[in-house]
């Protein structure tokens, strides 16, 4: 089932225009790219200030809530290029065990962001605790496994 989608994918008007697009494909991934900074950034500014390590001046809250609309709205660039960028090659990600480990760890990563690390986020004071810590960590290694599996795409 989860194929023929792939197949379909692949077939699409945009499957067919990033597979035969001179520049399409550099274009989009540019793009991914620079939302992939934005996203990373984000991330990095707020695990680090959960770990008790920058802007401690600054409530986690008020900073999540000044990075959260950039840190949005990079994911949702991020996946639309990404769909875009999967069809130029549909089947080779269909079949590709790094895709899968990237897909997984992203969707751990989104449900952790969602959930956990929110609620961490929007309960913690102004010193970093235990909690805080382990929640950057876990944040930390999701997004950065996310991005080592995305590039071993092309390495496998």
């Amino acid at each position: 089932m989860l194929r023929l989608w792939f197949v379909a994918l692949a077939h699409s008007s945009l499957g067919q225009f990033m597979q035969n697009s001179r520049w399409g494909f550099a274009a989009v991934e540019a793009i991914h790219l620079l939302a992939l900074t934005l996203l990373g950034g984000s991330v990095l500014v707020l695990d680090l200030r959960l770990l008790g390590l920058i802007l401690r001046r600054e409530s986690p809250r008020m900073l999540n809530r000044d990075l959260s609309r950039i840190l949005l709205s990079s994911l949702a660039i991020l996946v639309l290029t990404g769909v875009a960028l999967v069809s130029e090659e549909a089947l080779k990600c269909y079949y590709n065990a790094a895709f899968r480990w990237k897909m997984a760890l992203l969707a751990a990563a989104v449900l952790f962001y969602f959930t956990l690390y929110r609620r961490v986020v929007l309960t913690l004071g102004s010193a970093a605790t235990l909690a805080s810590r382990i929640t950057a960590v876990v944040s930390l290694s999701l997004w950065l496994g996310v991005g080592v599996a995305g590039r071993a795409i092309g390495l496998i």
